[in-house]
């Protein structure tokens, strides 16, 4: 296989990847943010004796959920893997996105770092 070929399949891969996990992230904070604002009342209903919530069926639910879950890796660690460079690529680039990239490092971190400096004038 061509190496040029080859690079702009990582090179690709690694960017959509990182794209994909950057608007995971964002939509992930709204999407958590909905939930918790629907969970409050129905906790503070629970509390107050108002509404039953049935803790165990909760717990075999997310247990189910959890069940499926692992099923799921296994089949997209395979999945991955068939891929080649492009599937790999894109999976680092997805954890790249999720973990903010490198927005969220020191790299692009220009505060500290002035470009033009202003001459203070002392009156």
């Amino acid at each position: 296989m061509d190496a040029t070929i080859l690079a702009l399949q990582a090179v690709g891969g690694f960017t959509v990847g990182s794209l994909l996990g950057y608007a995971l992230r964002k939509v992930s904070k709204w999407l958590f943010l909905a939930m918790g604002i629907f969970l409050i009342p129905v906790y503070g209903l629970w509390y107050l004796g108002i509404l039953n919530v049935n803790w165990e069926a909760l717990n075999v639910m997310f247990g189910k959920f959890l069940e499926w879950l692992g099923i799921n890796i296994y089949e997209m660690t395979s999945t991955i893997a068939s891929a080649g460079i492009l599937g790999v690529s894109g999976v680092v680039g997805l954890i790249f996105g999720l973990s903010g990239g490198l927005f969220r490092g020191n790299v692009f971190n220009i505060e500290n770092k002035k470009f033009v400096r202003r001459k203070k004038y002392e009156k």
